[in-house]
């Protein structure tokens, strides 16, 4: 084993990439993937629409970190709202600020949101009914979640 140049961590090699010594070998990442339709009454300005994604990033941070995150592969997605335009976002750090990209036109009431999730070191059964309260609690939209999953509201 070397030092990693500039770090004071172990170099190991896990198939080329340098290990993490944060993250547990036998760490899996957890994976959420989905499509929602979502609802916002009253409809919701371009600002409001940010707002609710940066709130959602921190409601899932604290609902992440309370389940033992120990590393974001990233948190990205977009709100697509028919005629009026789409908001793209993502992080790879717990408690960061979304970058966000795009932005609507007048106003939304309804849209689809897509997210994907990869993290480490959260049970991913788990995974969907943090993701889903986090984007509740931020955007207070109705929302219906893939079949098989809970509708949030």
């Amino acid at each position: 084993m070397t030092q990693a140049a500039g770090h004071g961590h172990e170099d190991h090699e896990h198939g080329g990439h340098e290990h993490l010594s944060h993250v547990p070998d036998a760490a899996q990442p957890a994976v959420y993937a989905a499509r929602a339709a979502v609802a916002f009454e009253p409809p919701v300005h371009a600002d409001q629409l940010e707002s609710a994604v940066t709130g959602f990033f921190g409601e899932l941070s604290d609902g992440l970190a309370g389940a033992g995150c120990s590393l974001v592969g990233h948190i990205k997605g977009i709100v697509e709202a028919p005629g009026r335009g789409d908001l793209a976002f993502h992080a790879t750090t717990l408690g960061a600020r979304p970058a966000v990209t795009g932005g609507l036109a007048g106003m939304a009431t309804d849209a689809v949101l897509t997210i994907n999730v990869i993290v480490f070191g959260v049970d991913e059964q788990a995974l969907p009914a943090l993701v889903h309260a986090a984007w509740s609690r931020a955007s207070g939209a109705t929302t219906t979640w893939p079949a098989g999953e809970a509708a949030c509201s």
